[in-house]
Order: structure tokens, then C-alpha cells, then sequence
């Protein structure tokens, strides 16, 4: 089961109550819990998901209270594209989205997570700036290099690496 770890603002943004939230579990996920936070990027609402295990990253982009999916919706197509567009074999995505392709909802209980979420998110703050914002950047290429960027809280590894070896 693959869980979404959400913070106060994505809660808020989806309208999810708390006391509709799984409570947080160990798990047995390919690439570990997801963590789910939104930013305000170049104007407009955008959501960030990371990998705990692996800090695989990407962004989803114009947010709204009354989106016709729900965030486990929008997450497991986003997620979908990413890893097909690293060239992930069907077999590897399988892997990764689980059998079952549950996904439960809780809240964020790793301070460190956040805090490499963080940090994320001021990098693809700064790409897209540096690109003059979303109309002007390439975001797969801003996505891509951000997942191959060595991160110390994964040995120097890159993200991208470290999820398709977890995924073979």
C-alpha cells in the first residue's frame, strides 16, 4: 500500500478531513511513503510528491479546491508519467504503485522528510525562475535534472538511480 504523506496545507487545499486520516505505518512500498506538499511556484499552486526512501521528486502544477481528481488520483498518474518518461519498464511501475494500488492518507511524521522537501522544493523554485517561470521552462527537464542531482541523505546517490535499482 502506497501512503501519501500530507502536510497542513495539502489537507487544507483538498479538503480532507483529519479524521478521515490513516494513521502512519512502516512500509513495504518500492520506493517508501510519498510526502505531498504545495508551493507557490511562478504564481501558481503546485504540488511537490517525494519519495521517503529514495527523495525521488516531482511537480504537478495548477492546483484547485474543486479539482475533478482526487490527490490519490493525481498523484498515481503523475507518478505513472515520471517513471515512464525515465524509461521504466511496465513491470517496474508495477513494482512501484503495488499490486493492490491502495493508497492511504495520513499526516507527515518525519521532520527530516520535510525538511529534504524542503529543500526540493526551493531548487524547482529556483530552476523555473531561473528558466523565466513555467511558460519559458522545459519542467521535464527541470524534473529530470532535479532526480539526478546527488543528495547526501542517500549516500551522494542520485534519486533516479537509487529508484530503478530498487525497481528491478
Amino acid at each position: 500500500m502506497l501512503q501519501l504523506r500530507c502536510t497542513k496545507k495539502i489537507l487544507d487545499q483538498f479538503n480532507i478531513s483529519r479524521d478521515t486520516l490513516s494513521d502512519p505505518e512502516p512500509t513495504e512500498a518500492t520506493l517508501g511513503n510519498w510526502y505531498v506538499n504545495i508551493a507557490t511556484i511562478d504564481r501558481r499552486k503546485t504540488l511537490v510528491f517525494m519519495s521517503e526512501r529514495t527523495l525521488l521528486s516531482f511537480l504537478l502544477f495548477g492546483a484547485r479546491k474543486r479539482n475533478s481528481k482526487s490527490l490519490g488520483e493525481l498523484f498515481i498518474h503523475g507518478l505513472i508519467q515520471l517513471l515512464e518518461l525515465e524509461g521504466f519498464t511496465e513491470k517496474q511501475i508495477s513494482s512501484v504503485i503495488g499490486r493492490d494500488g491502495i493508497i492511504s492518507i495520513t499526516k507527515t511524521d518525519n521532520q527530516k522528510a520535510l525538511g529534504n522537501m524542503n529543500d526540493l522544493i526551493r531548487i524547482y523554485e529556483h530552476k523555473i525562475w531561473y528558466a523565466h517561470g513555467f511558460k519559458h521552462c522545459d519542467l521535464w527537464q527541470i524534473i529530470s535534472s532535479t532526480n539526478r542531482m546527488p543528495q547526501k541523505n542517500i549516500g551522494w546517490s542520485y534519486s533516479i538511480d537509487m529508484a530503478k535499482e530498487l525497481a528491478a
